[in-house]
């Protein structure tokens, strides 16, 4: 296999490229691959490009996309058209090109799995371009992962520079705004290594989706989406917001993997819209890049990719890090051409993953590497990339300002902690009874709202016991409250360790206790408070002796309230109480 990248500012020069001796002296490989990725959205430039290599290479798989930013030799280029070459000496390509009309996205992408599980080769691997912009890709992937297979799939979406608007990719004499691209590598001898990494850290306290359809996030902790950003960025909702939250992406944990989301605009209503799905229910925070991490794992990766020793090496990489980084950009992509030809683009995302796994990342650094054959024998040990660093390094003040970003983030990081270590403390102390550890009738209240929500929507079941100890006032007279409350906290233990999962047990006031339980029958509810009055019973209470408790069942009839059921449930324990004590009770 051998790569070859150019960067071409008009046809003339291309068409000097392709008649060029370098070009012409590849004619004996098996096949061509040809990528073109552009800043130009102009559809008759892609076009003239696209014919021009057609003519000089008809048997070339031509395939591009528009971007947010070019990579070639490992270096970042703007507003420029870069086109890479790469000829294979065994692998054959089968390409299949979707334009996303009428169809639904689900649809096509279910199309293209089961073309490629058709072909009737060896499967190395998938180059999937598409436009993120103009189509659902969550459908889409869904689509895609209807196959079985287990072959990786990579590439990226188009972008436009950040005018969110028009977006292209684009295969042989066929251009698309609303498209996908794959290319297939066939054959047994390319060898396929792929990477990701993210290098983005959390900044903001854990928040809830509670609202989203798609690719729109419509409320945050029952909010409106926008709000986050204004509270913590103060960022203003206007025709540059995509471009100044490009730093702050949302990032979520998803099959044990984190992955960000970047926002695009906000609608009328204060939703966000994402080019990747983002599911109600989910804990989000806003994230920031942090360069010191991205370099740092940079490191790590180069030194895999080299021990691969690829022939070719392709970046697919978040228009977000380009902008997060700035000059620091090439500390990331530029030593990966000390190893092998590198070569791709800033993408508005990152396809990565196998058919049923397959996911469109934000943020994210994708590396692809390519190999014919097996690791060549060496006597070379290979050497170490070194990270690249300014040229002028006596100049203190040079290029420090990705430093300056790393302390700061490492500031809000750890002041972010110690808020939320308060939270989840003050949290703690707002829903729970400070004795018995046991939650408190503040939370009970909720509960009871929810579950009495659930009963009425779905028709469950739903019981509640009142319980209440026996002569506790004579406890705390002959013996002092601290007797008083090493009761309550055991009878609080015995409550506890007996409940079922569904249950939920608190304090609902003095020497009373709640236990609410959904999903339960009359019979059961008895049961379980016998079984409760029992072990309260025979409990050794040290200075008391034993105690007792009355019980008071109820359960939710159709109509009720909470009022209703509470006051049932009471009305049962004073009849406990009236016949006698240290009995269970019950009303209908």
């Amino acid at each position: 296999m051998k790569h070859l990248s150019y960067s071409v500012k008009n046809i003339n020069e291309l068409e000097e490229i392709l008649y060029s001796s370098e070009i012409k002296a590849q004619a004996n490989f098996s096949s061509i691959l040809v990528q073109v990725f552009s800043a130009d959205t102009d559809g008759k430039w892609i076009e003239k490009v696209t014919t021009s290599i057609s003519k000089q290479l008809p048997q070339a798989v031509i395939v591009g996309a528009t971007t947010v930013g070019e990579v070639i030799f490992g270096k970042t280029y703007t507003s420029s058209t870069v086109i890479g070459f790469s000829f294979f000496d065994t692998t054959t390509l089968h390409v299949i090109s979707k334009e996303f009309d009428n169809t639904k996205e689900f649809d096509t992408g279910k199309v293209i799995a089961s073309e490629i599980s058709t072909i009737d080769e060896h499967i190395a691997g998938v180059l999937l371009l598409s436009t993120p912009l103009s189509i659902d890709v969550a459908s889409f992937l869904e689509g895609i992962k209807t196959s079985e297979s287990s072959y990786p799939i990579f590439g990226g979406g188009a972008g436009d520079y950040a005018s969110m608007n028009n977006s292209l990719v684009f295969s042989k004499q066929w251009i698309k705004s609303k498209g996908a691209v794959a290319v297939v590598f066939l054959g047994k001898e390319l060898q396929i290594d792929y990477r990701t990494y993210l290098g983005w850290k959390p900044l903001s306290q854990e928040m809830t989706i509670t609202k989203a359809d798609g690719m729109l996030v419509k409320t945050i902790d029952n909010r409106p989406a926008f709000e986050v950003y204004d509270k913590y960025l103060g960022l203003p909702n206007d025709e540059n917001f995509f471009l100044n939250v490009l730093e702050f992406p949302i990032l979520l944990q998803r099959d044990g993997k984190e992955l960000a989301r970047v926002p695009v605009f906000v609608d009328e209503e204060g939703g966000i819209q994402f080019v990747a799905d983002i599911n109600e229910g989910e804990k989000i925070r806003i994230g920031y890049g942090d360069p010191d991490l991205i370099i740092n794992d940079s490191a790590q990766i180069h030194q895999l990719v080299q021990t691969f020793q690829p022939e070719a090496i392709f970046l697919y990489t978040c228009g977000c890090r380009r902008f997060l980084m700035q000059e620091l950009v090439e500390l990331e992509t530029a030593p990966f051409q000390e190893v092998a030809p590198t070569f791709g683009f800033y993408t508005y995302g990152e396809f990565f993953g196998t058919p049923s796994n397959l996911q469109l990342l934000n943020s994210t650094m994708l590396i692809v590497s390519f190999r014919e054959g097996e690791v060549k024998a060496s006597n070379n040990t290979l050497s170490k990339i070194e990270k690249e660093v300014p040229e002028d390094t006596s100049d203190p003040y040079l290029n420090k300002h990705g430093r300056i970003i790393s302390r700061l983030v490492h500031f809000v990081e750890a002041v972010t902690s110690e808020l939320a270590e308060k939270n989840v403390e003050l949290n703690q102390l707002y829903v729970t009874d400070q004795l018995t550890g046991l939650y408190n009738r503040h939370k009970l209240d909720e509960v009871l709202l929810y579950e009495f929500d659930r009963v009425q929507r779905y028709k469950a079941s739903l019981g509640v016991i009142i319980l209440d100890i026996d002569h506790f006032k004579q406890v705390n007279d002959t013996h002092g409250h601290q007797v008083g409350d090493y009761v309550l906290s055991n009878i609080s233990n015995i409550l506890q360790n007996n409940a079922r999962k569904s249950d939920t047990v608190g304090r609902w006031g003095g020497e009373e206790f709640l236990i609410i339980c959904p999903e339960s029958d009359l019979k059961g509810l008895i049961q379980y408070a016998e079984k409760l009055r029992k072990l309260i019973e025979g409990f050794p209470f040290d200075k008391v002796g034993h105690k007792t408790s009355c019980f008071g069942l109820a359960m939710y009839q159709e109509g009720d309230t909470i009022e209703t059921i509470i006051s049932k449930a009471d009305k049962a324990l004073y009849k406990a109480k009236n016949n006698g004590r240290n009995r269970v009770e019950s009303v209908y």
